[in-house]
């Protein structure tokens, strides 16, 4: 039951994405990235399209921080989109790419990372480069991407809970809190100007995709975004891992307050004896969370379901 629910749960919200990683690699061209834009000072982004639109969707929001040294770049968007992203930086710099820090595992983030310059310092979680290295995997988990010449583009650094790289206006700090999306979410903080990129942990206001096959947890969601709320400081903008445009502080604690209520619900459905898809039926979004939606119905069943194997453990 429980293999079977995880398999949806990766068709669902994983399948698209090994669908589209196909758009980078096969006959017909990408879709074009969106141009460039300025988040704050020296910070960019390069955003990915909707995750439901093939026509548009090329991945993960990238992050582009122009530092003294050179470029840092969070995530990499799905196979195929290194030279577009290129492109794009070289509309703000002419520095040299020195640094790819991935968000997580996921082919949406760090699919293209060895279309990138041999030279670069490709910097992860512990957790992620362990799901990067596996010898087989589900296309969603990205191992394939770095295996063969793409090995070479493993993360050389990594991190168990805070790592702190460069000093002064170029420092970026980087956070795990624990399991939520994966079990290698990873924050990327750009003190200097107070800003944050939030990888898939915070990615759109609905129900997010837990992915269990690489550590993501159902029950640790809340605690892990409460104790980021917590945990970091001096930060008002929030680069989202998909969604277009930028989330305050207060969003990405509303967010853990929605995520709390969607698993105390989901703890009380459990108590009552309720099926998954009954629980699921009867979920309501709170009044107070305007904005968030549904998403596609089978998502609030499958991280019910999730829950509640978690708790039968």
């Amino acid at each position: 039951m429980t293999r079977t629910v995880l398999l949806i749960s990766l068709l669902a919200t994983g399948g698209f994405l090994m669908a589209a990683a196909g758009c980078g690699q096969g006959s017909d061209s990408p879709p074009p990235v969106p141009a460039i834009e300025q988040v704050r000072d020296n910070l960019y982004v390069i955003e990915g399209g909707d995750p439901t639109d093939r026509a548009t969707f090329s991945g993960g929001n990238v992050a582009v921080y122009v530092m003294e040294q050179g470029v840092a770049v969070v995530d990499s968007k799905l196979p195929g989109y290194g030279q577009q992203i290129i492109e794009q930086i070289r509309t703000v710099t002419d520095k040299p790419i020195v640094a790819m820090f991935h968000s997580h595992t996921h082919n949406d983030h760090a699919g293209s990372t060895p279309e990138f310059p041999e030279t670069i310092e490709v910097i992860t979680h512990e957790n992620i480069k362990a799901s990067l290295t596996r010898e087989t995997c589900l296309p969603v988990t990205n191992c394939q991407t770095f295996q063969g010449e793409g090995a070479k583009y493993l993360p050389q650094t990594t991190f168990s809970e805070k790592m702190s790289v460069w000093f002064g206006q170029d420092q970026i700090d980087l956070y795990h809190f624990g399991p939520a999306h994966t079990n290698g979410d990873t924050l990327i903080v750009f003190p200097a100007v107070r800003a944050m990129h939030s990888g898939d942990m915070f990615s759109l206001k609905r129900p997010p995709f837990i992915d269990t096959n690489n550590g993501g947890s159902g029950l640790a969601y809340p605690e892990t975004l409460a104790k980021t709320a917590a945990g970091i400081v001096g930060v008002d903008t929030i680069i989202p891992g998909h969604t277009p445009g930028q989330f305050s502080w207060t969003e990405l604690e509303e967010y853990a307050d929605f995520q709390r209520d969607f698993v105390a619900k989901a703890k009380a459905a459990f108590e009552a004896g309720k099926s998954a898809e009954d629980a699921a039926n009867d979920y309501v979004i709170p009044d107070r969370f305007t904005g968030y939606n549904r998403s596609d119905p089978g998502r609030i069943q499958t991280n019910i379901q999730t829950i509640y194997d978690e708790l039968s453990q």
